[in-house]
């Protein structure tokens, strides 16, 4: 089972999933679940001139600096388990990159050189081009789709209880969703 997830790194919807939801469930759901974060949200880009990107972002400059950060921890992390305690531990402390990365097991050399360098600017267009190629378009965040297909109430029961949700989207006998 897939479960894409597109979100916003000072978004507070997308800290409330993060932090009550999906990290304290990820335990269980990983046993089942292909999980992708993708920081992006309702961002906007424009190429720059001198290389690379600009981007806006709907909780202002400091938010796409933390998508970058984001984007190059989930990219530097071997596993998807250390992306997700990086970007969950992000989430609470948003400009503690060295430490989130040391509380995840991560190296933050890489991961600083690629949000100080067009490297990061370069992942975070790419999910932007991703999402903004979305069907049904994003209109909230975070965005939750299953098995690559959008479906409202996947989406809003996801914000409450999503091992239920990813349980029910999961093949049958699924042994983590048989408790």
């Amino acid at each position: 089972m897939t479960l894409d997830v597109y979100y916003e790194s000072l978004c507070p919807d997308s800290r409330n999933f993060l932090v009550t939801q999906l990290n304290p469930n990820w335990p269980t759901l990983s046993t089942f679940t292909d999980l992708r974060l993708v920081p992006f949200g309702k961002a906007t880009f424009v190429s720059n001139p001198e290389g690379g990107w600009d981007f806006e972002c709907q909780h202002g400059a400091a938010e796409c600096r933390g998508n970058i950060l984001h984007a190059c921890g989930i990219k530097y992390s071997p596993s998807v388990t250390q992306a997700l305690n990086f970007t969950t531990c992000l989430m609470d402390a948003p400009i503690s990159g060295k430490s989130c990365a040391e509380s995840a097991g991560l190296d933050y050399t890489p991961i600083d050189a690629c949000q100080n360098d067009v490297e990061g600017q370069n992942l975070v267009h790419d999910y932007g081009v991703e999402t903004l190629n979305l069907d049904p378009t994003l209109t909230f965040v975070p965005w939750l789709i299953y098995n690559k297909v959008w479906n409202e109430s996947n989406q809003w029961e996801s914000l409450t209880n999503v091992t239920g949700v990813a349980c029910n989207n999961a093949p049958a006998n699924t042994p983590a969703c048989l408790v």
